[in-house]
């Protein structure tokens, strides 16, 4: 900057002494002129390091060096976070192709077929219950095992499937076998469509876990204080997309809430479906860096 200055000045100084001299003064005031524009180093013309924008020893003319960027994320190898099922529910809804009038519903088969199927799972016959209402499509076969936290609803559209507090690999065994005896051996419609529902709540050592895993999802910055994940995925088992959901649980303050969906169109679900859908499940959470313990 000083050296800009001084070349302003000097400009300026011999400009208006050219100016005033009108004699043989003239020729060398141009010469000084030139020489000191020939001499003057320019800020702008590379020969100079600036203050603003410095540069690296040994970089090349009108270069700037840059710093390398590094993810730390990216040289990290993944931490896998061991998780562990307090409780999960399960739910299978199957539509029809058509809606099935009251009079060719079948229930007497129907209810036979359940009683046979599920009599080793305590089902009585007395505890199937059928609604007939308007005679029509307003109409339902219910049924319940395991003191209520597995339920079985037919109606005119659609056969729905509940089980509640499934806990153990056990627990998970046995829905697996209830659900696949529906499609199995229960005389139903023709299905068009089924969705397989799971959520779960699975608790890890500490709360600092918790907190330390759904990190990478937070944004404080943005005053997202802890965060969650909504994925869709493809796995080996299953070739429907998976829809997994991942938060912190609310019931569990060192736990997390699970929730996955699927469907499976244009069939009757299989047992091997079912076990292959259990499959994908776990898959699908191992792709979020988690896998469940064991619990027998």
């Amino acid at each position: 900057m000083e050296a800009l200055r001084a070349f302003a000045s000097m400009s300026e100084l011999l400009l208006i002494t050219s100016h005033k001299s009108a004699g043989p003064l003239g020729p060398l005031v141009e010469v000084l002129l030139l020489l000191a524009i020939k001499n003057s180093q320019s800020p702008l013309d590379g020969t100079h390091k600036s203050e603003m924008h410095p540069r690296a020893e040994g970089a090349g003319r009108g270069r700037t060096e840059r710093l390398p960027l590094k993810s730390n994320a990216a040289n990290k190898n993944p931490v896998i976070t061991e998780i562990t099922t307090q409780f999960c529910d399960v739910t299978c809804q199957s539509s029809f192709k058509k809606a099935v009038l009251f009079k060719d519903a079948r229930f007497d088969e129907v209810a036979e077929k359940c009683l046979e199927s599920f009599g080793s799972y305590g089902l009585r016959a007395t505890q199937i219950n059928v609604r007939s209402g308007d005679r029509t499509f307003r109409y339902e076969l219910a049924f319940s095992l395991f003191n209520g936290n597995g339920k079985f609803k037919i109606s005119a559209e659609k056969i729905e499937c509940e089980f509640h507090n499934v806990i153990t690999d056990k627990d998970v065994e046995v829905v697996q076998d209830c659900l696949a005896k529906v499609y199995e051996q229960v005389p139903l419609p023709e299905v068009v469509n089924s969705l397989v529902s799971v959520t779960a709540h699975a608790t890890l050592p500490s709360i600092e876990s918790v907190q330390e895993y759904l990190l990478a999802f937070a944004k404080p910055e943005r005053q997202i204080i802890s965060g969650g994940a909504i994925v869709h995925v493809l796995c080996q088992n299953w070739p429907q997309e998976v829809k997994l959901t991942v938060e912190r649980s609310m019931v569990y303050p060192a736990g997390l809430f699970l929730a996955w969906s699927t469907t499976c169109p244009q069939k009757k679900i299989s047992r091997e479906d079912f076990k292959n859908i259990g499959l994908a499940f776990e898959e699908s959470a191992a792709k979020l860096d988690l896998t469940f313990a064991k619990k027998n």
